[in-house]
């Protein structure tokens, strides 16, 4: 069985490489005769004497406290600075399919108990996304929270609607027992995330499992920094001849999501740096240095969430974070990484040492089950730890293929 499965994993390498996926080639050939739970170990295997800086810790704990995890919150924040790793492959959604719970199950598989998995979502998404985070994700029949003048909207500040509560109402008793209590306009990023973390606890029989949302811990972070000068992201968005080198490695690199609307609807626009501004398609925004105070009340409010760049320049390029990623991200990170490590201002930081090919991907075999199922049904998940990766693998070999 393994020479076969070593066959169809170098003809599916093969192919990667000819779509120009390396990374990700290199990842699959590198660890697919790994045993499931050997290669969760060297994914959290991660030393670094990167100092992690106190604004991000703070942001760390601010969102710990935002999503109701005081309680947790000291030995949480201990855990992540001494492990310095995380997982940013998820979408923010309240529910996972059976590959994004792979994922997470992969991810967790090999952290002691007395440490924590902190899996790091992203909610700068619309509605619209593939991942479905406004939805109770299900083979059959998945339930939509959110009104159609909502899809297009961004999840990041997202709040609670009232379909979501008359949707909640319609599941099986058994998913909404473990689904967080909902308030009509309450945060819903918080009651995904903890109702998702609830899920995954029962499903994977972990209690050290913790969400947290990326965006809002980044963008806390930048509230922070954005007025030390001497700080890198300070300097790409506030200092010219810094945002021109920057420019030139980044042509159009996304810097902010625009949180806005068209009509009725609530939408998200890109916003991008045009010589001395941030601007997206209905918004412009100044860059002078005297008014850095407008960028800092619009992250505030809301109106802008951060993008990819903003968010893996400060936890990995600058505080040392591992981030585990599915296929995607083990291509864009590890091209942040060899871009970045081109500016002046980033000779100071270890860039080129950070770990970006962290392949987190696949799917069970015989577990392909979406969480929300396997709780409403009361169905066992005990995955085999000592599956080869590469099983894992190619239950996903047509996606990574085609996939451009």
């Amino acid at each position: 069985m393994q020479k076969d499965l070593e066959s169809e994993i170098l003809d599916l390498v093969q192919n990667i490489k000819k779509q120009g996926k390396h990374h990700l080639a290199e990842c699959i050939q590198k660890n697919w005769d790994k045993k499931a739970i050997d290669y969760s170990k060297d994914l959290n295997d991660w030393h670094t004497d990167i100092p992690i800086e106190k604004e991000l810790k703070e942001a760390f704990e601010k969102e710990l406290v935002r999503t109701g995890k005081s309680v947790l919150k000291d030995a949480t924040l201990k855990s992540l600075v001494q492990r310095r790793v995380l997982q940013t492959a998820p979408h923010l959604g309240v529910t996972y399919s059976p590959r994004m719970s792979c994922v997470e199950w992969l991810g967790s598989l090999a952290v002691p108990e007395n440490e924590y998995y902190i899996s790091a979502v992203f909610s700068g998404v619309p509605f619209s996304n593939s991942s479905r985070p406004g939805r109770i994700n299900r083979k059959e029949n998945s339930v939509n929270l959110f009104h159609s003048n909502l899809q297009d909207a961004i999840v990041y500040r997202s709040t609670i609607p009232e379909k979501l509560l008359d949707m909640i109402k319609t599941l099986p008793e058994n998913l909404k027992n473990v689904l967080e209590k909902a308030e009509l306009g309450a945060s819903y990023t918080k009651w995904a995330m903890n109702s998702c973390e609830n899920i995954e606890r029962k499903i994977f029989k972990k209690e050290n499992i913790v969400l947290l949302d990326i965006n809002e811990i980044t963008a806390e972070y930048l509230k922070n920094i954005l007025n030390k000068e001497d700080h890198p992201i300070h300097k790409i968005l506030f200092d010219k001849n810094t945002r021109d080198q920057f420019t030139s490695i980044f042509p159009e690199e996304i810097m902010f999501y625009v949180k806005t609307t068209k009509g009725k609807y609530e939408v998200m626009e890109n916003a991008y740096l045009k010589e001395d501004s941030l601007v997206s398609k209905n918004f412009s925004l100044s860059l002078d240095s005297e008014k850095k105070e407008d960028l800092i009340q619009a992250i505030t409010d809301g109106k802008l969430c951060p993008a990819l760049i903003l968010v893996f320049i400060t936890v990995a390029f600058i505080n040392g974070f591992k981030c585990f990623g599915s296929f995607i991200q083990v291509e864009y990170l590890s091209e942040y990484k060899e871009k970045l490590a081109q500016l002046e201002i980033f000779k100071k930081y270890d860039i080129l040492n950070i770990p970006t090919a962290n392949l987190t991907t696949g799917i069970i075999p015989e577990m392909n089950e979406y969480p929300a199922d396997l709780i409403s049904f009361e169905k066992d998940f005990s995955p085999n730890s000592e599956i080869l990766f590469g099983e894992v693998i190619m239950g996903i070999k047509d996606i990574l293929i085609k996939n451009d």
